[in-house]
């Protein structure tokens, strides 16, 4: 309300600042120094009704990219009933952390914990788990979205309306696609056995090195006489 109130005050100074320099600059000319005086205060104050200004120019320009960091999960598990809610859902006493969650959401319906807690705790396909789920819908956490989702169209029937966050819908496009067939397996022929490794002749480590095996196998084996027999 201070901001707000600020907001007007400087916006309103500042705009009649530069109207009665802009005036009294145009009718008196004699005046240089007041008018220079009043340009000066206008731009003082217009820094100040900037500074009031600038979250709201701020949250315009970065909500959309920013509004699943700041908003998506609200950090209100500081409230007493709230823990008091998980520690009877811990314990398995989901009848009273039921009865917890919807007494905090009616106390508090802009904050999702209540009612995910409610969603969570309710039997599958009863009045309550559809209450819980359709206010689970209103925010922009994307896995209790989907849970949601699957609560209203599998155990209820009802199809919720598009959701105004669009990584909410392209998370429900992923999670309604149906599945692929599997792949084929593919026979993979048996690979031919490598070639056998052939030395190089040309190649000596050392002086005195033994000869490649090919030339000494080769010299070893007895000569065949390839001359044609008389008849």
């Amino acid at each position: 309300m201070i901001l707000l109130l600020l907001r007007i005050v400087l916006s309103g100074t500042f705009v009649w600042l530069l109207r009665e320099a802009s005036t009294e600059a145009s009718a008196n000319l004699d005046a240089d120094v007041v008018n220079a005086g009043r340009f000066a205060l206008a731009i003082i104050v217009g820094f100040g009704a900037a500074l009031t200004w600038a979250p709201v120019l701020g949250e315009q320009i970065a909500g959309p990219m920013t509004g699943l960091t700041t908003e998506g999960t609200v950090t209100d598990r500081n409230v007493r009933l709230v823990r008091l809610a998980k520690r009877c859902q811990t314990r398995g006493w989901r009848n009273c952390a039921m009865l917890l969650a919807f007494i905090e959401g009616i106390r508090r319906p802009n904050l999702p914990s209540a009612f995910v807690i409610g969603m969570n705790c309710a039997r599958p396909g009863t009045w309550l788990e559809l209450a819980f789920a359709r206010e689970v819908w209103r925010f922009n956490n994307v896995a209790n979205c989907v849970r949601a989702y699957d609560i209203l169209v599998l155990h209820h029937d009802r199809r919720p309306k598009t959701h105004p966050v669009p990584e909410v819908n392209l998370a429900l496009l992923a999670h309604t696609r149906p599945a692929p067939p599997p792949a084929e397996v593919l026979p993979v022929p048996a690979a031919p056995p490598p070639p056998p490794l052939e030395r190089n002749e040309r190649i000596r480590l050392f002086a005195g090195a033994p000869a490649p095996v090919a030339a000494t196998v080769a010299k070893s084996a007895p000569e065949t006489d390839t001359t044609p027999s008389a008849p």
